[in-house]
């Protein structure tokens, strides 16, 4: 399948609905499989990533395959080593080259017994479960966010207390923070000072859980408001209390040139004066807004410097090289050194061909803005945005006319 897109108009003015938060829905699934006592989850994601999780729990299948969802991976693999049973746990062929190792290593240093089915270091992993102990692990902090969150999730279910050191600066810290406080406030006993997290014996109770809508994915309606003539768009039941770092996105694209406006019923987006003056941000805390970002900046002719890009190299793909590729598709040079990315202005070209997915959900969400800037775009493989937010294509269709094409 493959999408043309063509903008039926340039003045952005209706509500927008967003998924619940992917990260909060897929950290409480694995809450309530461990706690004591069931509960409701309302609002939860309707991501892919999370129906596999959802999926996997629900059934006591030796043989899990996850297929591209790397959560999934990385939480069920803490969980079934620290359950006991015998599990299988694998996934795509990009999943067997996401490396895992490090997870691996610090459940072994516990007490779990996994071992690599294929490469070493790489899914897929046979898992023999057992109840670990607990202790002293130290891990270092330019690794996924995501490592640590599964540790820490089993962490109330250990005999023991479980003490995470972490060397250095964690990457996506707020992630580690998000992780903190659903398990507080689901009865945990978690501290996280001085990169040291302690999780101490326990139990998880908790009553109904209503997940936050996903910041994440307003990012991408910020990027469209952008590349906009006008704006005057809602996204509908955001709130200003949230425990996504992602709501930083109010202040990223304040940069390019969006107005953000809590009001009842979510988040009024419009337009401000925007400043062609270089600017920059620093991602490490929140890569997930990398990519909505740039491709914004490169639509405003915006000098934009990114820091921070650590891992995603290591993503549903090489974001860095999938950026660039697509940028020069454009006719925009982007100049990366080390973990910085680098624009400056220049003007677009129109792409004279597909623009390519690389099975990267954000990659896609990221482009269709650039719709408001072209004759035309097209784009392959559009349907792996149900990765994160299924319903996204049919929110586009109030601006953009979205033709499939085989």
């Amino acid at each position: 399948m493959k999408y043309i897109l063509r903008a039926k108009t340039h003045s952005l003015k209706n509500s927008i609905d967003l998924p619940g938060s992917k990260s909060i829905s897929n950290r409480v699934l694995i809450i309530q499989a461990l706690a004591n006592q069931s509960f409701e989850i309302k609002s939860i994601s309707n991501a892919d990533d999370t129906r596999v999780l959802q999926k996997a729990l629900e059934h006591n299948d030796i043989i899990t395959d996850v297929g591209p969802a790397g959560t999934a991976m990385r939480f069920l693999t803490a969980l079934y080593a620290s359950q006991p049973g015998e599990k299988v746990l694998t996934g795509s062929d990009r999943m067997k080259n996401r490396p895992i190792h490090i997870l691996v290593d610090a459940l072994r240093s516990l007490g779990a017994n996994i071992t690599y089915l294929e490469n070493e270091g790489f899914p897929p992993l046979h898992i023999h479960g057992r109840r670990l102990m607990g202790g002293e692990i130290t891990m270092n902090g330019n690794v996924s966010s995501q490592f640590i969150t599964a540790l820490m999730l089993i962490g109330p279910t250990l005999p023991q207390p479980l003490v995470i050191n972490i060397e250095g600066d964690p990457l996506s810290r707020p992630y580690i923070i998000m992780t903190q406080t659903l398990m507080q406030r689901c009865g945990a006993q978690v501290e996280f000072n001085n990169n040291q997290i302690i999780v101490k014996p326990g139990r998880y109770r908790s009553g109904n859980f209503v997940i936050e809508r996903d910041w994440s994915a307003a990012a991408f309606w910020m990027s469209f408001a952008a590349l906009a003539n006008r704006t005057n768009l809602l996204l509908k039941d955001l709130q200003p209390e949230s425990i996504q770092g992602d709501i930083a996105a109010i202040e990223l694209f304040n940069k390019l040139g969006i107005k953000s406006t809590f009001e009842e019923g979510g988040l009024r987006l419009s337009k401000l004066k925007i400043s062609l003056e270089e600017d920059s941000w620093n991602f490490r805390n929140h890569p997930d807004l990398v990519q909505p970002a740039i491709f914004a900046a490169a639509g405003l002719q915006k000098a934009f410097t990114l820091h921070g890009l650590d891992n995603l190299r290591l993503k549903e793909t090489d974001r860095i090289a999938a950026i660039e590729n697509e940028l020069q598709r454009m006719g925009v040079q982007a100049k990366t050194e080390g973990y910085s990315m680098s624009l400056t202005p220049q003007p677009l070209a129109s792409p004279k061909s597909f623009f390519e997915s690389y099975d990267d959900h954000r990659m896609v969400m990221s482009i269709a803005p650039m719709s408001l800037l072209f004759d035309e775009i097209r784009i392959e493989n559009p349907m792996v945005v149900a990765k994160s937010y299924p319903g996204f294509w049919k929110q586009v269709e109030k601006f953009i006319d979205v033709r499939p094409i085989r």
